[in-house]
């Protein structure tokens, strides 16, 4: 029995000159189903019918140029999301700053480096997969809220269409809410016109005994049952009541209010039943919101693959730490780390087992780390740590550790037995530079030192 044919990735090359499609084409097609077109307005159908997880678009071509056919790109719901790098010859700044300023993802010149090219499409590739994952995640919740308010209208519904008089109050005994019934017997039209009045606005004959009532509920979070007694409404009618005050608890088991009911003594027991039923299920749903903001926010700030910080968090994260570090005088090292002649594991191996030595290094990385350093993977086999602290000759002297302990590690997978080494370049704020950005570069200088001193070696950024 065949085992069932994995779906590649769906590349669109838009190019004028086919001889450029040609190059793209022979660098990707191995690893991505690849559309091309040399015609703006054919790769717009061409968008709008495939759906691509990405598109590389020249800037210059005929009819439509690169800028244009992106703008439509955009304006298209259909293919808004789609992300974009512009492969141009354009090499001046501006041509690249003007990509970026419409929103492109990546900005690649001519003549193409392949190790380049199938890096970056490779980052965009997964970056466009977490998207998409994040926006499910998002129509989810915001189903579970639909949800969540259709329940709310419900227990609204319900609260109103039951026999007796529902209200809510704060620690303070001021009413936060009601249903109908509770309201029509003050003399209102709405709950609306409850919120923030007091027992001694509407019944003072009875506000003392009511306040004594609620004060005990708050102070010990137990509830007062069966307290019977007379209520005149306010058309002069005498109601005798049985008047139940329940605590309104918090997540945590905190009393942040009371929920207090009145009826006539014969139907106490069911409608007190559906009160708490109500609200139980109300809770339910804010619980399982709750849950999934949680689950959506982590999945935003998290490597899908190795579980480390992401580049988005990073991003959030760097010039906090580098004003943390000015505030308390302190030194800020960036370290650079890239897996060595890892295309060839990929090569050799499959992509399995690349994806398998990343996620070792992760775990190596983030358990060889301090709790106060942060640990990313910005994509592809490139990490980042952020020491705070630490002179640049001991961040060297630890990476240096790290690295020959990595060296010396062997990474089994599925059969195959591999060595890996990796390279590190470090940077120092604001010995090297006061700006994050540049702090990156720097870094990535130095490691690119390392890499071209021979790899398998830590180097420090001198300017």
């Amino acid at each position: 029995m065949n085992s069932p044919i994995e779906l590649k990735p769906t590349l669109l090359i838009v190019d004028g000159m086919p001889s450029s499609i040609a190059v793209l084409s022979a660098c990707l097609q191995d690893d991505y189903h690849v559309l091309s077109t040399t015609n703006g307005h054919s790769a717009l159908e061409i968008a709008t019918q495939a759906l691509p997880e990405l598109i590389l678009l020249d800037v210059i071509m005929g009819e439509l140029d690169g800028y244009t056919v992106y703008e439509q790109l955009k304006a298209n719901p259909i293919t808004l999301h789609i992300p974009v790098i512009f492969v141009s010859s354009l090499l001046e700044a501006a041509d690249e700053e003007r990509a970026f300023a419409l929103g492109a993802v990546d900005y690649i010149t001519k003549p193409i480096s392949r190790p380049l090219l199938l890096a970056r499409v490779r980052s965009h590739i997964l970056q466009k997969i977490n998207n998409d994952k994040l926006l499910a995640f998002a129509q989810e919740l915001s189903q579970k809220e639909l949800e969540a308010d259709k329940s709310k209208r419900l227990l609204n519904a319900v609260l109103d269409a039951i026999p007796i008089r529902v209200f809510w109050k704060d620690p303070d005994s001021r009413y936060l809410g009601c249903n109908r019934h509770f309201a029509n017997d003050n003399g209102v039209d709405s709950s609306e016109d409850i919120k923030g009045r007091t027992d001694f606005d509407l019944m003072p004959e009875r506000a003392f005994a009511l306040q004594a009532f609620a004060h005990s509920v708050i102070s010990t979070g137990q509830s007062l049952l069966n307290q019977e007694g007379a209520i005149t409404t306010h058309d002069g009618k005498l109601t005798h009541i049985s008047l139940n005050h329940v605590p309104l608890l918090a997540t945590d088991g905190s009393v942040i209010g009371i929920v207090g009911a009145y009826e006539d003594i014969t139907q106490r027991k069911n409608t007190f039943d559906a009160l708490q039923d109500a609200k139980i299920k109300l809770e339910t749903k804010l619980e399982e919101i709750e849950a999934l903001q949680d689950k959506l926010l982590e999945a935003a700030i998290r490597d899908p693959l190795t579980g480390l910080y992401n580049r988005r968090y990073l991003t959030e994260t760097l010039d906090i730490m580098l004003a943390q570090a000015t505030r308390n005088d302190m030194q800020l090292r960036a370290v650079m780390i890239d897996i060595d002649h890892f295309k060839a594991v990929n090569d050799t191996h499959g992509h399995a087992t690349g994806d398998e030595a990343l996620k070792y290094l992760a775990q190596f990385l983030a358990t060889q780390s301090r709790t106060s350093d942060i640990v990313c993977r910005l994509g592809g086999e490139e990490f980042l740590i952020l020491m705070m602290g630490a002179t640049a000759e001991n961040a060297q002297i630890k990476v240096d550790k790290y690295r020959e302990d990595f060296a010396n590690l062997t990474i089994s997978h599925q059969q195959k037995i591999i060595n890996l080494t990796f390279s590190a370049g470090i940077a120092t704020y604001p010995q090297h530079t006061e700006n994050s950005k540049t702090l990156l570069e720097y870094s990535d200088l130095a490691l690119y030192v390392s890499k071209h001193n021979g790899r398998n070696r830590v180097s420090i950024f001198t300017l």
